[in-house]
């Protein structure tokens, strides 16, 4: 016999934090890492996405789709940095 489900968290919230997190991490490498060490530091901050994903999504609470959360969590962090690393070397190439 299994347990129903009573309430379960909304995968919403995990996306919101991993996203949140690695738009941060990629204007703080944009505005305080040296202009050649910026790579380096962007994957820095995509490890750390990584694991803020799963921390995360432990405690989601949830076996049920881990991966998929996971995945989806860590996917749109990297999009973000991506998307923010770009600007910068848009606005470095403008400078």
């Amino acid at each position: 016999m299994s347990t129903p489900e009573l309430a379960p968290r909304s995968p919403v919230v995990a996306f919101a934090i991993t996203w949140a997190f690695g738009a941060l991490a990629a204007i703080a490498v944009g505005v305080f890492a040296p202009f050649d060490q910026r790579f380096a530091w962007m994957a820095i901050g995509a490890g750390a996405s990584l694991l803020v994903a799963f921390a995360v999504n432990l405690w989601h609470g949830r076996a049920e789709g881990f991966i998929v959360r996971t995945a989806a969590s860590v996917l749109g962090a990297l999009l973000l940095m991506g998307f923010i690393s770009l600007g910068f070397a848009l606005a470095a190439i403008a400078a």
